[in-house]
């Protein structure tokens, strides 16, 4: 993609996993980058370890709220937005059993606010910033939300692809385009350490059976699809949900 100043990358979710890998991987190849998150010294940790630090702003934020939002259409300022790459989220509490009413309505809530809501609030009040014709929206689901492995997570990241391909709708006569990025088993993200599912590390050998390929996925195998999506060679493709799982999903 070529950048066009000023204008700036916004990841939501950019310092820690695959939010953060993204988020280094534009500013390599020239883009001013916005990264977003809840925590400032992770956001820090990325802005520093960036091959252009100057290039890189960070805002705290939590995308799940109104005021988030506001806070994330600050930052940007009066730039226009070439980029949105919406990596927030993960599997919290809600996988757990819920037996009562209320267990329920929580589980099924803090699903979606953390997976969905921290998609659609940014995404759509950045709209109108987007860059015509060279916008690019790119948002992070997963198998689970192909496959229903998941419980409420599942529902909820079947829901972000839903809302990306009804994004691509509304914004493709503008030029822009909307995806969504479904990654499989991906080491070295946190992911299964935050929801207490252990060590990702023990579950390696048999996510490596569950693919194709015989190995399970890196950051950097998410990112090369984000970049791809991300830039002017994928200006024709839109409302698409893209498996990167080494054909996990085929084998369900």
């Amino acid at each position: 993609m070529t950048y066009h100043s000023p204008s700036v990358v916004v990841v939501i979710g950019g310092g820690t996993g695959m939010g953060r890998d993204i988020a280094l991987d534009q500013v390599a190849l020239g883009a001013d980058v916005l990264l977003v998150g809840r925590r400032e010294e992770p956001l820090e940790q990325t802005r520093r370890s960036s091959s252009a630090p100057e290039r890189v702003t960070t805002i705290v934020a939590d995308a799940s709220t109104a005021e988030g939002a506001d806070a994330i259409l600050a930052a940007v300022g009066d730039r226009r937005v070439q980029g949105i790459v919406a990596a927030a989220g993960g599997q919290g509490d809600f996988y757990r059993p819920a037996n009562t009413a209320s267990d329920i309505q929580t589980a099924w809530s803090d699903a979606l606010r953390v997976n969905l809501l921290t998609v659609v609030l940014p995404v759509e009040i950045l709209l109108p910033r987007m860059l015509d014709t060279r916008g690019r929206v790119v948002l992070i689901g997963s198998t689970a939300g192909l496959d229903g492995a998941g419980g409420p997570y599942a529902t909820a990241k079947a829901a972000v692809a839903g809302y990306g391909r009804e994004l691509a709708t509304r914004v493709g006569k503008r030029g822009i385009t909307a995806n969504t990025i479904a990654p499989g088993f991906v080491t070295d993200t946190g992911f299964f350490e935050a929801a207490s599912f252990g060590d990702s590390a023990a579950m390696i050998p048999a996510a490596a059976e569950r693919t194709l390929v015989g190995r399970v996925g890196q950051p950097r195998d998410v990112t090369a699809g984000a970049r791809w999506l991300l830039s002017e060679d994928a200006g024709w493709v839109t409302g698409q949900t893209v498996a990167i799982d080494g054909g996990t999903v085929m084998l369900r």
